[in-house]
């Protein structure tokens, strides 16, 4: 899975104040409450803590080390590398053998705006050698502002290759038991839809919400899978100085 803190920690204070001056910490509380897409596996709701450093292009956070090649206002074009933790598989005997490493996937996003909306695309590829996969999201967001609160609404596509699919829900041939049948996965395109709200409460802090809600396409038909999508739930508190 991809990290639990979301992204927008990092986007959404940077679309509610001016730039950062050079060298601002951002630091916080996060409580994320995810759904598991394994059989026998458990929902969670996880406190997690988050910290980065942003200057005027470049953020450095447990969550993402990004740097913006193209900030215009309207065209912006920035390089990431980000880890993807490895998903926490139920301890039963559907999962005995099973090992997921963590990986590191390396980019580019890219977003052009027009009034309150964006167009946005990423891409990325496993740059660890863990599964050699690729990812890309191709969306549109529309911004709005509901008195104090700046919201963020989010629709899109998530393409994934046969690689990365077979990494985070498939079972290889080397890994088949009486429990756990062979299941091999393709390229698949999937929904997701997520919306991202930010209040400031003074002025060097900040409450956060994200709902995300992705569609597991052709994964929910994985013998480790009992979910056809799985919905996602964040809460926090950041400070910026």
């Amino acid at each position: 899975m991809k990290f639990t803190i979301p992204f927008l920690v990092a986007t959404s204070v940077t679309a509610a104040t001016p730039v950062f001056a050079e060298g601002d910490w951002i630091v916080g509380l996060l409580l994320d409450g995810s759904q598991s897409p394994f059989v026998g596996g458990q929902d969670s709701v996880q406190a997690l803590p988050y910290i980065a450093y942003e200057t005027g292009r470049l953020h450095i956070g447990i969550d993402e080390i990004s740097y913006a090649l193209v900030d215009s206002g309207r065209f912006d074009l920035s390089v990431m590398l980000d880890p993807r933790f490895a998903a926490d598989l139920p301890d039963t005997a559907l999962f005995d053998g099973l090992k997921r490493d963590d990986a590191f996937e390396a980019g580019f996003a890219a977003s052009y705006a027009f009034g309150d909306a964006s167009a946005n695309l990423s891409v990325q590829h496993d740059v660890s050698g863990v599964h050699d996969g690729l990812a890309a999201k191709l969306s549109l967001s529309h911004e709005a502002q509901l008195g104090a609160v700046g919201l963020d609404f989010t629709a899109g596509v998530k393409f994934q290759d046969s690689d990365l699919n077979n990494y985070l829900h498939g079972v290889a041939t080397a890994d088949v038991t009486a429990d756990r049948a062979a299941f091999e996965m393709d390229n698949t395109i999937n929904a997701f839809a997520q919306m991202n709200a930010l209040m400031p409460i003074s002025d060097n802090a900040f409450l956060l919400g994200e709902v995300t809600y992705t569609d597991l396409g052709e994964a929910a038909d994985s013998p480790l899978v009992n979910r056809d999508h799985i919905a996602d739930v964040t809460l926090g508190l950041l400070f910026q100085f």
